[in-house]
């Protein structure tokens, strides 16, 4: 594995580079809200007296650069705050244990809860780690493709033999639905896993989801895993239906850290988060924590969180890995068979 200060050499080589102890904010954001979190961020950090140091990546991609900062052993070279997406190594077990678990960070709050957050245990009760939004994945169904088929009402649905080729996942490269596989292995154990492996037709990232749905592309399938943004921002064919789940969406976390003794410097980044981001339009198809706005959700819409327990009980990120890799496998195997 490349080690941290190699890393740190070679974006030391590009023009937008965090200086190690002196950002105040890393921010990775899913791509269909970056930009405008880019500029609301730096226009609060350039008003600052003094002026705050955020360094916010911009592209598309799955992974997070920044996420070999789990290494590092000292605290004091740490950004003030880190915040990112899904499960990714600011969830491993050693970077937990080393500054976690050990009250370097405090949550913040927002002035009005979502009552989604409450209702689906999202609020750290440890204090550290914040979830300002949520990744949540729906299912698109295509009623053509399913011909006379019913829907999937919830998450143990998609076991179901009669939806065998016909569910296309989202996972693009590398990366998965984290937050699919984790609480499909939370709720059933390995059946979960495969079970739905085995109705699995195709991998492919949201946005050619979102394309392709209600098409007779040939790896298009009759339900698609995808998450909401993408399914509310496209106009569908009068086949194609959202389904909510029953038990819930699956919610892939939004989230950030935020050092406890740099949280009066930098109240006015934290608020954004927490009282701001569901400002922005696009947001409202992550579900922010802020609740003080109108729900554009359907009556009835959950959230389903792996919950805090299993958090504390699991390496999520290793996990995370695990189920993925078993996920691809034994999907390839069934194709083969097939």
């Amino acid at each position: 594995m490349k080690r941290l200060e190699h890393l740190m050499q070679a974006l030391q080589q590009q023009d937008d580079t965090p200086v190690m102890g002196k950002t105040d904010l890393l921010l990775y954001a899913p791509c269909p809200v970056k930009l405008v979190v880019k500029e609301r961020i730096e226009a609060i950090a350039a008003a600052a007296n003094p002026s705050l140091t955020a360094h916010i990546p911009m592209g598309c991609t799955s992974v997070d650069p920044y996420d070999p900062l789990y290494m590092e052993s000292d605290v004091n070279k740490l950004p003030a705050v880190i915040a990112s997406i899904g499960y990714g190594d600011f969830w491993r077990g050693e970077f937990v244990r080393r500054f976690v678990n050990t009250g370097v960070f405090e949550s913040v709050q927002p002035r009005v809860l979502n009552p989604l957050y409450a209702d689906a245990g999202l609020i750290d009760p440890a204090g550290a780690y914040t979830i300002y939004g949520v990744t949540p994945y729906i299912f698109l169904v295509d009623h053509k493709k399913l011909d006379g088929l019913p829907a999937p009402k919830n998450w143990a649905d998609l076991m179901n033999p009669r939806y065998r080729g016909q569910i296309v996942m989202c996972g693009d490269g590398d990366d998965m639905a984290d937050a699919v596989l984790l609480n499909q292995y939370k709720d059933f154990g390995e059946p979960g896993v495969t079970g739905l492996a085995a109705n699995i037709k195709s991998f492919m990232h949201s946005s050619r989801m979102a394309k392709v749905c209600g098409t007779a592309a040939p790896d298009a399938g009759g339900i698609f895993i995808i998450p909401l943004f993408f399914a509310e921002s496209t106009k569908l064919p009068e086949h194609v239906e959202i389904v909510w789940p029953e038990d819930g969406a699956a919610a892939s976390p939004l989230y950030l850290l935020a050092k406890k003794s740099e949280k009066a410097r930098l109240a006015p980044v934290l608020d954004f988060f927490a009282n701001g981001f569901g400002g922005i339009d696009s947001a409202a198809w992550f579900i922010p924590v802020d609740g003080s706005r109108p729900s554009q959700l359907p009556a009835g819409a959950k959230l389903k969180w792996v919950g805090w327990d299993f958090v504390e009980s699991n390496d999520v990120n290793s996990l995370r890995d695990i189920l993925a890799l078993k996920f691809r496998r034994l999907q390839a195997g069934t194709a083969c068979v097939s």
